[in-house]
């Protein structure tokens, strides 16, 4: 039986830890579908795509209600790429793949077709990608007016005037509009992976040194879109600072739902009321675990968003002034000059790259957010016909099941009984821990009973040191001392202001947090982590992959970071 190989220590950041079939099935089809495409636009042939609908359906898994991407299925894909031995070692890079591929996709070639750089078909394709990559900025650009534009007619949609099979064919409309186009931003992420990867391999080799991913950052004199949302926080967080009356309504004993209500009715057109109801309409479904679509937004419950001006207001002034991005290319100074024309330019690329790649995963929040409301809306609906007992019991159903039933008014199974045994096996799994990377030859279903009937354990951590790799070191500091937060899920009640932030993962939810961050350290992830991307674009720093970290380091904790070795030490 085949060796598999299930990662998640790169899509645990979108996805932490447990999650309902409904958005397993959404993602699992997402990935399906947006790869598809893009493998046909990179110049991959119909008919390898179609002997590989396997490959492209089962890019992620879902093992003990946790979302894992399938190796085997990456690597497959990237096997019908030129490169593929070098592209691997990129994508494993970008994925935070601690260990290496060691089930190298065989395949029986004829000695042309091996070194397939000879070959006018590899050439070909080869130049189809370079092509790609030459008008990304343009395509993206693009992309976006396009985005925009159909998301803003799409989300004007009143849903509570649709009917199942209205609400159906919206999803169905989406879907057409969106997704064939997502093709765009994946070729931006495998801009990213070649462009962040070579240069990385650039420094190592002519600079013997890790510094590439913080070149990156300064290349590029444009803020990231995920900064956004923490910026406005500040913004709206020191107006409120001004006004005594709105001041004391938040520094007051009421709770965020009745600040909110309060301030919608006695200050209906203040500035301040104005500039929650925006971040709320901009940024309303940007918050943590924001791909899972059983997450409720800061729309439907702003209550995390109130916490947090609270917690501002509270402060004194609060000013974080982002970096100038004027880059200081001091490592490059001695080298030859045509190698330090070239690696300007690919960091320049990295680091463009990187921006739009940010700003990709926003509109997909958008959509997520989207999709989200459409179920919940089919969910009521639903509940009003007693096919289900509750709205949110449609997060317990795949987005197959919930189509079969719209379209055949019913399921071959006791619907109730359905959703009440995954309830059952959702709170089931939340107690059991996996690890990040599953190499095994079990099914999914052998591999879930093992972990039931031998609760797998974990290695004993370590009690005075941790260690992961150095993401972020700003002015080539060399160490920082500080106090540790250390949280395992988001907690909006948290004293963020001048803390060093430890946790397990973070998605660009978080980003809402992280200008009041003076540091960050993170179980998973990678050099292109969210973590990582957005510390280095702050100037703080960050420490990522360093296992055991939340349960080694207590919040209140003095700790030092080493970031020289990427060691963190309790003092």
């Amino acid at each position: 039986m085949e060796d598999k190989i299930y990662d998640n220590s790169n899509i645990a950041e979108s996805y932490a830890g447990i999650t309902t079939p409904l958005t397993f099935s959404f993602a699992r089809y997402i990935y399906q579908e947006v790869y598809r495409h893009f493998s046909r636009m990179m110049g991959v042939s119909n008919k390898a795509i179609q002997e590989n609908e396997k490959v492209f359906g089962h890019m992620i898994e879902f093992i003990g209600y946790r979302i894992y991407y399938n190796l085997n299925s990456w690597y497959k894909m990237l096997s019908f790429f030129p490169a593929y031995k070098i592209s691997s070692e990129f994508m494993e890079k970008m994925m935070g793949v601690e260990k290496s591929n060691t089930l190298k996709t065989r395949r029986n070639h004829s000695f042309f077709q091996k070194y397939f750089f000879y070959s006018s078909q590899a050439i070909l394709q080869t130049i189809k990608i370079a092509l790609v990559f030459l008008t990304l900025g343009w395509s993206m650009e693009k992309f976006s007016k396009y985005f925009k534009r159909v998301f803003s007619e799409l989300n004007t949609t009143d849903l509570d005037n649709l009917n199942l099979s209205e609400l159906k064919s919206l999803y169905e409309t989406a879907d057409t509009k969106l997704l064939a186009r997502w093709k765009i931003p994946i070729a931006n992420d495998f801009a990213v992976m070649v462009s962040a990867g070579l240069a990385d391999k650039l420094f190592k080799k002519w600079l013997v040194s890790d510094e590439a991913y913080s070149y990156m950052a300064a290349s590029v004199n444009k803020p990231l879109i995920s900064l956004d949302p923490g910026n406005r926080m500040i913004k709206i967080a020191g107006l409120i600072q001004y006004d005594e009356k709105i001041r004391e309504l938040f520094l007051g004993q009421f709770t965020e739902e009745k600040i909110l209500k309060l301030l919608y009715e006695k200050f209906p057109t203040h500035k301040i009321t104005i500039s929650v109801r925006d971040y709320l309409k901009d940024f309303g479904t940007r918050m943590p675990n924001e791909l899972k679509l059983e997450s409720e937004t800061l729309i439907e419950n702003p209550r995390d968003f109130v916490a947090i001006i609270k917690k501002l207001v509270r402060k004194e002034a609060i000013h974080k002034e982002l970096p100038s991005g004027q880059f200081q290319d001091f490592a490059l100074i001695n080298l030859a000059f045509t190698r330090k024309v070239f690696l300007r330019w690919l960091l320049r690329w990295a680091g463009n790259s990187i921006r739009r790649r940010e700003e990709a995963r926003f509109y997909r929040t958008l959509v997520f957010g989207f999709i989200r409301r459409i179920f919940l809306a089919i969910g009521r609906k639903m509940k009003q016909v007693n096919t289900i007992k509750n709205d949110r019991d449609i997060f317990y159903l795949t987005i197959e099941e919930v189509f079969d039933i719209i379209v055949n008014k019913k399921l071959n199974v006791d619907l109730a009984s359905l959703i009440d045994q995954r309830k059952d096996q959702f709170k089931k799994w939340q107690n059991i821990e996996f690890p990040r990377r599953i190499e095994t030859t079990k099914s999914i279903t052998e591999l879930e009973r093992e972990v039931l009937n031998q609760q797998l354990t974990s290695q004993e951590p370590l009690l005075n040191k941790l260690s992961g790799r150095v993401a972020s070191c700003p002015n080539n500091m060399q160490a920082f001392y500080g106090v540790a937060l250390t949280l395992k899920s988001f907690n909006p009640s948290a004293d963020f202001l001048g803390k060093i932030l430890v946790t397990r993962q973070t998605d660009p939810g978080w980003t809402i947090v992280f200008p009041l961050l003076k540091g960050v350290v993170v179980e998973r992830g990678g050099m292109l982590s969210h973590a990582a991307i957005v510390a280095r674009e702050l100037n703080i720093p960050c420490i990522v992959g360093v296992e055991y970290a939340t349960e080694v380091i207590a919040s209140g904790m003095n700790i030092k970071l080493d970031l020289v070795n990427g060691l963190i030490q309790k003092l």
